[in-house]
């Protein structure tokens, strides 16, 4: 078991901090002495020696108390030093005043207690005892000098417990001043820790892909993680006022407030076009009372489910594709070979023609599958996206024979890194551009293709628009277009924009259907950046927010 009294002092910061106090107190008791000395009731006392006496200890208790000031102030001068010895003056100098003002009546006994008490708290416990068998010795003293030499029973049981209440203040004060300084060392302790868990939350916080905001009762923003700053259109640190940011959010906040129940709705945040679900939570402070608000983003749950659901499809389909190559190359043999006979009618002929288009309709369905089953994992690389970008135009204008005014480039000059396999990615947006001469034409119109490279939420990523000037998908059938095997052409597979967002998904840049104005179809592409400018912006702009 742990001794309570063992030999533990206090730590020198917290012995020079109470030196402070502890000189301030010396210098205004030894000019209260001094003056006491100098006046009318020092010149009084008698014998005359004790009168001289007084006066000679007050100024020698003004030059030490000067003195210790200075020392305390003189650097590297070990405060536990300075303390005992300057205690230990003030001891000796005491007894001295004690015996020239009438000695125990005086009622200055109590000034030697109180530095006992005090070197209890701050210095070892062996250093408070012999400060308390000195004040006891020196009250033994005076009192035998007040009795000529000898000892009265009122005197001496006076003295007796003055020295009794000394060694108990002694003992006290210790074990006072080492259980202030363990709860001090245990709440620096749990500090420490929550300081610690405060920084790993915090962490956890902005790593959080869900949005995280906290809002007070006037809608101005407390906090806000990564995500939720990302979401909600990057919004400048001088704007706080949620209304501001996101007012379909605030509506939402509002309808929570009222109902008490959040709704498992979507919601598209204007500044970003994002849909997100918000929860609400309450949350009290010392601040007040507060609200906390999770956004979650339905695009990141969506595409997880997606791509479960995708990876089990492309197992099956695999499967099935390599049951139909089979029996499929038998059908096309056996239709060639009819082709070759020169007895067959004509009609028979259209008939063969029409088994030997489909059979080549499905084999390149089955082909589209294959590819899908054996996609390999995307090999990242940093990539310079606006020469990338003009060409892989410049290449799709000589496979197609297009003219330079139907597939435009707009893309800024200087250097944009992005964090891409440029192989898939020139596969996924060769199927767009493809899909958009096919879907977008017309017997009376050729369309006309506009490649747009553009930062997007607060310059974190690059939005690659791939835009037509056809009639656009119809509302209705948006939902779809990503599914397997669903296409609007009757010359369609229905894979194409399937294998583009599998492509894209894979070197995590999302692939999705934009409405904008003015235009037909829009299908974008977020890349991430990669350049030290776009991170630094993003950093700054959070950071100052919070």
């Amino acid at each position: 078991m742990q001794n309570p009294f063992q030999n533990t002092a206090a730590d020198p910061d917290l012995v020079r901090r109470s030196l402070h106090y502890l000189i301030a107190f010396r210098l205004t008791l030894s000019i209260i002495i001094l003056v006491v000395s100098f006046g009318m009731f020092g010149q009084a006392l008698q014998p005359e020696y004790k009168s001289f006496l007084a006066q000679a200890t007050s100024l020698t208790y003004v030059m030490a108390a000067i003195a210790f000031l200075w020392l305390q102030w003189r650097p590297g001068f070990p405060p536990d030093e300075l303390a005992r010895f300057s205690m230990m003056t003030d001891i000796i100098i005491l007894l001295l005043v004690l015996h020239c003002f009438d000695g125990l009546s005086s009622g200055l006994v109590i000034l030697l207690i109180f530095t006992v008490g005090i070197a209890g708290l701050l210095l070892p416990l062996q250093t408070a005892l012999f400060f308390a068998a000195i004040i006891s010795i020196g009250i033994i003293g005076e009192t035998w000098l007040a009795m000529d030499g000898g000892f009265g029973q009122g005197p001496a049981l006076q003295a007796g417990i003055y020295g009794i209440a000394s060694f108990a203040t002694a003992l006290g004060c210790s074990l006072l001043g080492r259980w202030g300084r363990e709860y001090q060392l245990l709440a620096e302790r749990r500090r420490s820790d929550l300081v610690g868990l405060e920084q790993v939350n915090d962490l956890i916080i902005r790593r959080m892909r869900s949005g995280v905001i906290v809002v007070d009762n006037e809608l101005k923003v407390r906090q806000m993680n990564e995500s939720a700053w990302y979401l909600l259109g990057s919004p400048p640190v001088s704007e706080r006022r949620l209304n501001v940011i996101a007012p379909s959010l605030v509506e939402r906040l509002n309808r929570w407030h009222r109902t008490g129940q959040s709704v498992d709705e979507g919601l598209l945040l204007k500044a970003t076009h994002a849909a997100v679900v918000p929860q609400f939570v309450r949350l009290p402070g010392a601040l007040g009372e507060a609200t906390l608000i999770f956004l979650e983003d339905t695009s990141v749950v969506s595409r997880r489910a997606r791509d479960l659901a995708q990876a089990s499809l492309a197992r099956l389909s695999a499967s099935i594709a390599h049951e139909i190559r089979n029996p499929l190359g038998a059908l096309s043999h056996a239709a060639q070979l009819l082709e070759e006979s020169t007895d067959l009618p004509k009609q028979d002929r259209r008939l063969i023609q029409i088994v030997r288009d489909h059979t080549l309709r499905m084999n390149d369905i089955v082909e589209n599958v294959l590819k899908l089953s054996r996609r390999e994992s995307a090999r990242i690389e940093h990539v310079n996206v606006s020469d990338w970008l003009r060409q892989l135009a410049d290449e799709f204008r000589r496979e197609h024979r297009l003219p330079e005014g139907r597939l435009k480039v707009e893309a800024p000059r200087h250097r944009i890194q992005v964090l891409v396999d440029p192989g898939q990615l020139s596969q996924a947006v060769n199927n767009l551009m493809a899909n958009a001469l096919r879907h977008a034409a017309s017997e009376s119109h050729q369309p006309t293709i506009t490649l747009r490279l553009s930062p997007i939420r607060g310059h974190r990523e690059m939005a690659l628009d791939i835009i037509d000037d056809g009639p656009g998908i119809p509302l209705e059938k948006r939902s779809r277009i990503f599914e397997p095997f669903f296409t609007t052409h009757k010359q369609g597979s229905g894979l194409g924009l399937f294998l583009a967002r599998q492509l894209c998904d894979a070197n995590q840049a999302p692939l999705e259907y934009v409405q904008i104005q003015n235009a037909g179809a829009c299908f974008r592409i977020l890349l991430r950046r990669s350049d030290s400018e776009s991170a630094d912006h993003s950093i700054i702009g959070l950071a100052n927010f919070q």
